[in-house]
């Protein structure tokens, strides 16, 4: 993980400098020192002005309980069932308004949110939204349900990403223990399915978008690669209700592409994910594909054929909280059915030719030697780093 000194030891260090500087008097070196303090002070000042405004979203009515930055996956946020999970809830809610009572009782008053060390009326609040979500993904099932069962136009659902990974395990903790998925089902072979929530649609709970991993059967000649024109996985979309953690994204064999505003970053087969702070029904936003330009219009057609409608050009979702992820080339093009908002879309990105240093633009390689400013970075104990 990339660290930056913490402050205090960049002042000693400038009041080092400032020491051995010759000075003809006492005031004249504190003066400088007070003018040294004051312009570290106005650059983390700047530093700190400059960062993307932290934020947490998890609006528990919307987004499912995902299992962000977790360690051990597979014991501490196992799959939840498609049936039964609304009588479980019940069940939890009741038991815990029992335990806020007998606390309440306790301390002799009514306890707010933040009022409890143990937590009691917070319980109480996640399993009411909890309640309200899965009241909600239950319209967006039914509505599901009725759509197949219709006959006339069967509905088409982004519902998979098929990949294939030299080290399953990781592959898995990445997506687990970084992202927040859970295991769904093991397949033949030795491939696993992981999902925000259950794939299937005949329970209570489900409708989720799945990733298979599977074993790598065999990688294809970068030569044969460059002279195919089919499309090519470029990234997966996705909002995340909170804050990832990098240290879990770097201990589950992934890397950090990007930290400024927005997670960018790798599967340790290469998938690449962007994600950024938001709720929605299932966190996975859309599956961009790279198609080269020339071919756009047939790729395109091709998808409507199989029964998803064109929405033209991607529009950000939440215009703040996206405001620094990459810009995507014009001309992309979304495609999806269904809400939007609720179902996975598939995003069609042209290709384009990298800017280069020598490019007619003379400002590219300073904006290049330049970056894009300081990155935070939260550690899993909860402290912040500079990246």
């Amino acid at each position: 993980m990339r660290r930056m000194q913490p402050a205090p030891r960049r002042a000693t260090s400038l009041g080092a400098r400032a020491a051995a500087t010759p000075f003809e008097s006492q005031e004249d070196s504190a003066d400088y020192l007070k003018t040294c303090l004051a312009s570290l002070l106005a650059a983390l000042t700047l530093a700190v002005s400059i960062w993307p405004t932290a934020a947490l979203a998890r609006d528990g009515t919307v987004s499912p309980p995902t299992c962000v930055a977790i360690i051990n996956a597979a014991e501490n946020c196992p799959a939840r069932p498609a049936v039964g999970v609304t009588k479980n809830a019940e069940q939890q809610l009741k038991a815990s308004q029992d335990r806020l009572a007998a606390a309440e009782k306790e301390a002799g008053k009514t306890l707010a949110l933040g009022e409890s060390e143990r937590g009691e009326p917070e319980m109480v609040e996640f399993w009411k939204k909890e309640l309200q979500r899965l009241d909600m993904n239950k319209v967006f099932l039914r509505d599901l349900q009725k759509q197949f069962a219709g006959g006339t136009q069967q509905p088409r659902l982004v519902s998979r990403l098929s990949i294939e990974a030299p080290d399953l395990a990781k592959e898995e903790k990445f997506w687990c223990e970084a992202l927040g998925m859970q295991r769904y089902a093991t397949l033949p072979g030795g491939g696993v399915v992981v999902a925000f929530g259950p794939p299937g649609i005949k329970g209570e709970e489900g409708g989720y978008f799945s990733v298979e991993i599977r074993p790598a059967s065999g990688q294809p000649t970068a030569a044969a690669a460059q002279q195919s024109k089919a499309p090519r996985l470029s990234f997966v979309q996705t909002t995340t209700p909170a804050l990832i953690r990098i240290s879990r994204v770097v201990a589950s064999g992934g890397t950090l592409i990007d930290g400024y505003g927005y997670y960018g970053v790798k599967s340790p087969a290469g998938v690449q994910v962007r994600a950024y702070v938001e709720d929605r029904r299932d966190p996975v936003e859309f599956v961009a594909l790279s198609v080269p330009a020339d071919r756009m219009e047939s790729e395109s057609r091709a998808l409507q054929q199989l029964g998803l409608e064109p929405r033209g050009p991607y529009k950000l979702v939440s215009p703040e909280m996206q405001a620094y992820m990459p810009p995507l080339p014009e001309g992309n093009v979304l495609l999806g059915s269904g809400d939007p908002k609720q179902s996975v879309q598939v995003l069609l990105l042209p290709e384009v030719q990298a800017e280069t240093a020598s490019s007619s633009n003379p400002f590219s390689a300073l904006k290049e030697q330049l970056g894009r400013g300081p990155t935070a970075v939260i550690n899993t104990d909860g402290s912040l780093d500079v990246g």
